[in-house]
């Protein structure tokens, strides 16, 4: 096969932008965003650096590495689903190969706008593992449709114990997860169904491409109970990791409260900044003093806490990944094998 053309729309120019100056420069939000959570709420920073003080570490420093495990857990994930669509060759990579591909899409997603992070994880994937990138976007989009259902049914157990006063406040988050697992479950079933019938309308490149995407979202149909099992130890190990920092600070907050927080910062998230800066600190923080007694220097301490963990952390030692892998290798590779650009099956 002849090497695959290098254009500005493919997968090497989802690396570029992963890698470009403004995504570096990106970086600085993570050190800014204690201020702008400060400047928002009118706290003052050393009211919230004396919380963290007086915080109890030995819980940080479980929170840490529990926060990591989520990487794990969706890894042996995805793992799965790639098995499940593995057609020829080599079977799929391990669970540690596949779970430093997701930390590093989590870690493109904290410094690039857009969310590229998914789409950089399956040109990873498909650069070194000889496989379809289509059919690997096919799998994280399955792997997206399960974590919405997981939010929503989630949110669904906890909201009503938090129903009680100003408790309305849940439903706006609630609301929005269904909405966004209705969207997705209407993606799948038309990507689903449409089938041949929709690749008559298309040229034959873009036929071929968007046959190979129907078979990556089909690996959620195999092992579907180890698939949903894995997924919820990965939403478990999130909103344990907040459980720790709620207990490292002193706080009272129940576990429906620590889920439906956990599960808010997930969506917030979402928002197009580069990990939500500027979303996820001022909505978790209103979240806290609406749903609970916390006041506002400790809301604020704990969403500086747990953004230390989950956002910086992430960004600190995916930087140090990606410079092991361009000076040593390609990590933890499944197959150990160097793929080149011959030997890789079309987009």
């Amino acid at each position: 096969m002849s090497p695959l053309p290098q254009n500005s729309s493919g997968p090497s120019a989802i690396k570029r932008r992963v890698l470009s100056l403004p995504t570096l420069v990106s970086l600085g939000l993570a050190g800014v965003f204690l201020s702008f959570l400060a400047f928002r709420f009118d706290v003052e920073p050393g009211a919230i650096w004396a919380e963290v003080r007086s915080s109890e570490w030995w819980y940080l420093a479980l929170a840490l590495p529990l926060h990591y495990t989520t990487f794990i857990f969706r890894g042996a994930r995805w793992r799965l689903l790639l098995r499940n669509v593995q057609l020829d060759g080599p079977a799929a990579p391990g669970i540690l190969y596949c779970s430093e591909l997701v930390f590093l899409g989590w870690f493109a997603n904290s410094v690039a706008w857009l969310r590229l992070g998914d789409a950089y994880r399956a040109y990873l994937y498909r650069d070194e593992q000889a496989a379809s990138f289509s059919r690997t976007i096919g799998t994280i989009l399955a792997e997206r449709v399960l974590d919405t259902i997981l939010v929503m049914l989630l949110l669904l157990f906890v909201v009503p114990f938090l129903i009680r006063g100003s408790g309305s406040a849940a439903w706006p988050v609630l609301v929005t997860s269904i909405a966004l697992a209705c969207v997705l479950l209407v993606v799948m079933a038309g990507i689903s169904l449409a089938g041949g019938m929709a690749a008559h309308f298309m040229p034959g490149w873009l036929a071929e491409r968007y046959e190979r995407l129907r078979e990556g979202t089909r690996g959620v149909s195999k092992d579907v109970v180890p698939v949903l099992i894995w997924g919820l130890l990965g939403w478990l190990a999130e909103a344990g990791r907040l459980y720790l920092v709620v207990h490292a600070l002193g706080l009272e907050a129940g576990v429906p409260l620590v889920v439906f927080t956990a599960l808010a910062n997930s969506l917030l998230t979402l928002v197009p900044t580069p990990g939500g800066v500027g979303a996820v600190e001022p909505g978790v923080t209103a979240i806290l003093l609406k749903l609970s007694s916390i006041p506002l220097s400790s809301a604020a301490a704990l969403v500086v806490v747990d953004r230390a963990i989950s956002y910086v952390s992430v960004i600190v030692l995916g930087a140090v990944l990606l410079l092991m892998r361009h000076t040593f290798g390609q990590g933890l590779r499944g197959q150990g094998r160097k793929v080149e650009f011959e030997r890789v099956e079309e987009v």
